[in-house]
């Protein structure tokens, strides 16, 4: 029996659910041209992105073992876990375990997550405005530089970004069909987020809760009912795993990396959650107990000396090292960042104020009465967006942001929302009224402006920029001649208080057709920049990286030393390996014994040596310090313990260890002797992902029985 929905004294049948593959053939020709180009640039360079050599690890330790995957370890013994939760690397483990160790293979899931986040969007898209707007919202998803970067390479955020699209998708499916189920799987999917990534997952939450209090269907009893379910099962699906995690006794699962106690709450909430806005204020998270490296003493002085840095670095940064752009109230239109998020912010903001304007006519005219069914979806999300997007922007000021990617926290709501304002300004341009078209040809060349300034600020190619020129200078002249055509057209959109436009009945097919050609010239106008700029990763000098995805070169560079010269595709291979020094680490610690009748390899107190050990060859090696060097996975009397017993025969010291290690402690005992010296150097990153690199190190190995 169908529902119907409740609105104070009437009842209705619910609105019909729009289906993305009963759509024109337009559309989906429309929409598989936009995952084909998403396809090609996400995978023209995937066999050479790599991934970040700390989660490659992982992934592979994680594809070899089952306990490993289970507690998402470091190392295949499992003897620590990642810094953060390993959901993201669950995949990446999947596809290692089917098409073996390739760099391919590492990035292929993410490659899959961002085409699911351009369809979600389309579909999206779709549902609120039409073909058209579906397809522009799939289409700025699929060109946002930062999305591109990121999606063709091995990162968290690509599971995160993917769970929050598809949440907002069955949101969307919930509020237009009055059901209940869409609404738990919203939740499921912003656990899954939070598996990915923990609580920049519930940056939607604030959004969607008041989408679901003010739009859902029924009653306010009833929507207050759906908004505790979504909130509930959202929170649910988020810490089911590290609840379960935490009540497995320590002996049996591994140590909780970013934790000083092996505590997985002070690692997800506090290593990485509350010290990334007020450092040292989670006690038990790395580097927050008092005076410790790391973080400051717990007296309060945090916040206000955080709050004092927002204010004063207001001017915002071009420094190369994201890490660098520091807490400030302009951080989002720092070159660094603007360049990968902002060049929908013109239509977004837009969208926002004609959405504004145009609710407050209708409301008026309706005289304070709500609008119902599809009308009320379609405002419904434009709020939902707003908000999600404001809480993640005010999040992204004031927080440090460690790599380049965490910008993709906005992604999504631009892409939505500048589908909003392309819906709106077309509707400006078809308006009879001189004036008004006017008015919407001034404000859509906002954003094709806006695209040439971030053109030069981003030293786009030169070639590039030349077709970025020719192709926003035709679209333009595309659009005022149909403008001035359109003068003899008389066909009138009735305008709701949404901005979404029903197409008037007296309407002909040549009008029809001249419409849809000035939308596409309007889309193309809004989109041609970023896509143009995303371009950009075909050359492997400028595509970005597992450790920091971003699309051209970072300011501070000279853009022509660097050059753009597209690289021969490699959409599959690459295999991770170790220099001659590694490799000769491996060959002393195997003829000293190590990873002989079930040992591990060596134990090391440098997670960078063990992490390309590990992604090359798949051995088991043990690492104590964890991702920080701070986190005491075993202690001198462990090591001493796991020697006497015979299960550990080869040490690995840096040399620039402190006493206070203990896996140098452990050497110093008299049954461990030098097995030599080997300038193992960072091969690709012994530091947080800022870009740094530490100067070459020396490893010393010890063979101990």
């Amino acid at each position: 029996m169908r529902r119907h929905r409740v609105h104070g004294d009437r009842v209705r049948e619910p609105s019909p659910l729009v289906r993305w593959w009963k759509q024109p053939v337009r559309f989906r020709v429309g929409l598989a041209l936009i995952l084909l180009g998403a396809a090609v640039l996400t995978t023209w360079n995937l066999a050479r992105g790599g991934d970040f050599s700390f989660y490659e690890a992982s992934a592979r330790s994680m594809s070899e073992s089952w306990r490993a995957l289970l507690f998402g370890a470091f190392d295949p013994a499992a003897t620590v876990t990642l810094d953060k939760l390993s959901g993201f690397a669950v995949p990446q483990a999947a596809s290692i375990a089917l098409f073996g160790m390739t760099t391919s293979a590492v990035a292929l899931p993410q490659v899959l997550e961002g085409l699911v986040t351009v369809w979600a969007c389309s579909v999206i898209g779709l549902r609120w405005g039409g073909p058209g707007a579906g397809l522009v919202a799939g289409a700025a998803a699929a060109s946002t530089p930062i999305l591109v970067s990121m999606f063709a390479h091995p990162m968290e955020d690509g599971l995160l970004t993917m769970s929050l699209a598809v949440a907002l998708l069955f949101w969307q499916r919930a509020v237009i069909s009055g059901r209940l189920w869409p609404l738990l799987v919203a939740g499921l999917f912003v656990g899954v987020g939070f598996q990915a990534k923990m609580a920049q997952a519930w940056f939607i939450l604030p959004a969607l809760a008041v989408g679901t209090l003010f739009w859902a269907a029924g009653p306010l009893r009833r929507r207050m009912r759906d908004t505790v379910v979504l909130l509930a099962t959202s929170v649910a699906a988020s810490v089911a795993w590290i609840t379960a995690m935490q009540l497995v006794p320590a002996s049996s699962r591994p140590f909780i990396d970013g934790s000083t106690d092996d505590d997985v709450f002070a690692m997800v909430f506090g290593y990485n959650g509350v010290d990334r806005l007020i450092p040292g204020a989670f006690p038990g998270a790395v580097g927050s107990a008092p005076g410790s490296a790391g973080g400051p003493h717990r007296d309060g002085t945090s916040l206000v000396s955080m709050v004092t840095h927002v204010i004063a670095a207001s001017g915002g940064s071009s420094d190369a090292d994201p890490a660098n752009a520091g807490r400030s109230l302009l951080k989002l239109l720092d070159p660094m960042y603007v360049t990968q998020i902002g060049w929908l912010y013109p239509a977004a903001l837009l969208a926002i104020a004609l959405s504004l304007v145009l609710w407050w006519r209708g409301r008026r005219d309706r005289g304070g009465r709500t609008g119902a069914g599809a009308d009320r979806s379609r405002g419904a999300l434009v709020i939902v967006l707003t908000i999600w997007l404001a809480t993640a922007a005010a999040v992204l000021t004031v927080a440090a942001v460690p790599h380049t990617a965490y910008v993709a926290a906005i992604a999504v709501q631009l892409a939505l929302l500048a589908a909003v304002g392309w819906t709106q300004i077309t509707r400006l341009l078809s308006s009879p009224r001189r004036g008004v078209r006017i008015g919407g040809v001034a404000l859509m060349l906002v954003t094709p402006a806006w695209a040439g300034v971030l053109a030069v600020v981003g030293g786009m190619p030169v070639v590039l920029g030349v077709i970025l020129a020719a192709v926003v200078l035709g679209a333009l002249a595309g659009v005022l001649l149909l403008l001035h055509g359109g003068r003899r057209r008389t066909a009138v959109r009735e305008e709701h208080p949404t901005g979404v436009q029903e197409e008037h009945p007296t309407g002909v097919r040549e009008r029809g057709r001249v419409g849809g050609t000035l939308a596409a010239l309007v889309a193309v106008l809004m989109l041609a920049g970023p896509a143009l700029y995303s371009v950009q990763v075909i050359d492997s000098a400028r595509e970005g990286s597992g450790g920091d995805a971003y699309v051209g070169i970072k300011p501070g560079s000279t853009p022509e030393a660097h050059g753009f010269a597209p690289s021969v595709p490699a959409p599959w291979g690459g295999t991770p390996s170790l220099n001659p020094a590694e490799q000769a680490v491996v060959a002393a610690a195997s003829s000293a014994g190590g990873g002989q009748d079930g040992r591990p390899l060596l134990l090391s107190d440098s997670w960078s040596l063990s992490a390309d050990i590990i992604s090359a060859t798949g051995d088991s090696v043990l690492t104590d310090g964890g991702y920080s060097g701070k986190v005491t996975v075993f202690s001198a009397a462990d090591i001493d313990a796991l020697i006497a017993s015979g299960q550990v025969r080869v040490l690995a010291v840096k040399g620039t260890a402190p006493d206070s290690d203990p896996v140098r402690q452990a050497s110093a005992d008299a049954h461990c002797r030098p097995l030599g010296s080997f300038t193992t150097g960072q091969s690709r990153s012994d530091k947080p992902m800022s870009g740094d690199e530490d100067p070459a190190d020396q490893t010393i190995l010890w063979g101990c029985s």
